[in-house]
Order: C-alpha cells, then structure tokens, then sequence
C-alpha cells in the first residue's frame, strides 16, 4: 500500500549507556512488548548511588535483555592512559560482569572514545564486539566489529517520531543495522535523557513493525554472535 515501509532488511538494537538507575523502568515497557536491548554497564558504579544493583541487573538479564561492558569506572580510553590501566579498565569491567553470571561478548567504548590500541586490548579481555556512538547506521555485517557504527545520541528533545524517521530512513536506503544510544530515561533530568512516554512509544512501534512490517529488533550479541571467550586477567 501507498506509504507503506518495507523493514525487511532492517535491524534495529536498542542500547543504554552506563547502567542509571532510571534504566531501570524500561524492563517492564521491553518484556511487555517481547523486545530485548543491550545495557552496557559500569560495573564500578553497580550498586552505588544513581546506578541499578546487581539485581535490577540480573532481573533484566533474566528477561532476555543483554549485559554488556562499558569499562570499570567510565574512563575516556586516550592514548595518554597507561596500558596496564587501560587493560585493567577493560579486562576488570568483564570479570566483574561474568563473575555476576552475565555472559558478556559486547563492549561500549565510554564517549565513543577508541583507537586502534583500545580496540586491541578490547579484542585481548575476550570481548566479539565494541560500539562507537557515531556514523551510523551500519552494516551487516559490519565492517568493523570493533567500531560498530551508532545513530546520533538519543537526547531530550529526541522525540518519538524522530526516533522513527531514523529507522525509516535506513529503510528507505535499501536497509542496514541502526543502533540506538539511551543514557538517562527520564523526563528533563540530563541533556542525554530520553522520557518515559516517548521510550514506550518507540518499542510499542517498532513491536508493531516487527509484526506487521518485518521489522528485526536485536541485541548487538545476536547481530555480531561468536562463541563466549573465557574471563581474561588485567
């Protein structure tokens, strides 16, 4: 029909940065509508003030959603960092998340900051992938499994139906992977805030799409796959 989109060869993976507290409302709004997303979380900041506990993050994981890594204390990973630190913000972050029973193959780059030592070391504590938070969409398969390509930050005055004229305009480009960035989900509390009701509305649509318009919704491990590496030291 006239105006129709066809998603077809169209992947969507929702993910969020850092592990907020306020992440934690979307796991009723994503088990409600059968999607999954990706958190990468900070494994420092578990537990302490502003952040989900390891049981918020067990009760997502247990849902189907992905636990992914985004380092041990949010470091912006330059080339002026040492390379044991680096290794033991990277490695350490993914020993923490397995030893909380997660199966951790996806990590996030903190800023989106990476070069192509950091992507080493990455690949060297075990991880199968890394996003970045720019130029996307990407492929599938990527060309990079290590840059994974991000749509531009979901900020406050990101609303509905811009989030829905990203994934149509991959669409309209004959398809590929959008991979959406969340940090705060809330209303008007940080400048990197999605809220509540606009959040539903996206997974409501793309629920809605994935039936009826053959929409994909992924997470970044279902995209990438690759068997789970052992836990590797700092």
């Amino acid at each position: 029909t006239k105006g129709m989109v066809s998603f077809e060869n169209t992947v969507v993976s929702l993910t969020f940065d850092d592990g907020d507290a306020d992440n934690y409302v979307v796991r009723s709004v994503l088990a409600d509508n059968n999607l999954h997303a990706t958190f990468y979380i900070v494994s420092g900041f578990t537990n302490t003030d502003g952040y989900m506990t390891s049981d918020q993050l067990r009760g997502l994981y247990s849902d189907g959603n992905e636990i992914g890594g985004h380092t041990v204390s949010h470091t912006k990973l330059t080339k002026e960092i040492d390379g044991n630190f680096l290794r033991a913000e990277i490695c350490q972050d993914r020993l923490n998340l397995l030893a909380s029973g997660f199966e951790v193959t996806s990590f996030a780059y903190p800023y989106g900051h990476y070069d192509e030592r950091t992507k080493q070391v990455v690949r060297d504590c075990g991880y199968n992938n890394a996003r970045i938070v720019s130029d996307g969409p990407d492929i599938i398969p990527p060309e990079d499994n290590y840059a994974l390509q991000a749509m531009p930050y979901i900020v406050s005055d990101t609303q509905l139906d811009k989030m829905v004229r990203y994934v149509k305009e991959v669409a309209n480009q004959g398809g590929g992977w959008a991979i959406f960035v969340f940090h705060h989900v809330c209303d008007g509390c940080d400048q990197y805030a999605v809220d509540l009701e606009s959040f539903t509305g996206f997974v409501e649509w793309l629920r809605n799409q994935q039936i009826n318009n053959g929409l994909v919704i992924k997470t970044v491990d279902e995209v990438i796959g690759g068997e789970l590496k052992p836990a590797v030291a700092p």
